[in-house]
């Protein structure tokens, strides 16, 4: 019998990202076959130096994601920072009986501005993918078989 997995055991998720397993899914005869391509119908390196141009605009693309998500979370430290600083500052310059309420408050708001800051981020996500959305649904109509 096997034992049950803890909460938070992500090591059958990890094992999609094993170097041996993502060439397997980037193998060009795996990926034909699995398009029903039979070996000799197509040149799978000719179709992938073609696909080239579009292979590296998606790098780009994940790379310029990636930029942002880090530029989000950057900006986020920066508002927590900021408003605990002053939170801070101004129980050093004043009053300190109510210094943890202060804080507390201080946190809380910072945790509120990060969060809208995350949703805004949310929504522009969501509306760049509805821009695209039409093109996926067209490259999908393309690569179905007519007739």
């Amino acid at each position: 019998m096997t034992s049950p997995k803890t909460p938070g055991d992500f090591s059958d998720i990890m094992k999609l990202f094993d170097p041996e397993n993502v060439a397997k899914m980037f193998d060009p005869k795996t990926i034909m076959e699995s398009f029903g391509v039979k070996p000799g119908d197509l040149d799978p390196k000719e179709a992938i130096d073609k696909a080239k141009v579009q292979f590296d605009a998606m790098v780009k693309s994940n790379e310029a994601a990636v930029a942002s998500y880090r530029d989000l979370m950057e900006k986020q430290a920066q508002i927590f920072r900021e408003v605990t600083d002053e939170a801070a500052h101004s129980l050093q310059s004043g009053s300190i009986e109510n210094a943890p309420e202060v804080y507390q408050a201080a946190v809380r708001r910072a945790f509120e501005i990060m969060a809208e800051l995350s949703d805004a981020v949310q929504t522009a996500n969501v509306q760049a993918y509805d821009t695209v959305k039409g093109q996926v649904e067209q490259a999908i109509k393309d690569l179905k078989p007519k007739g």
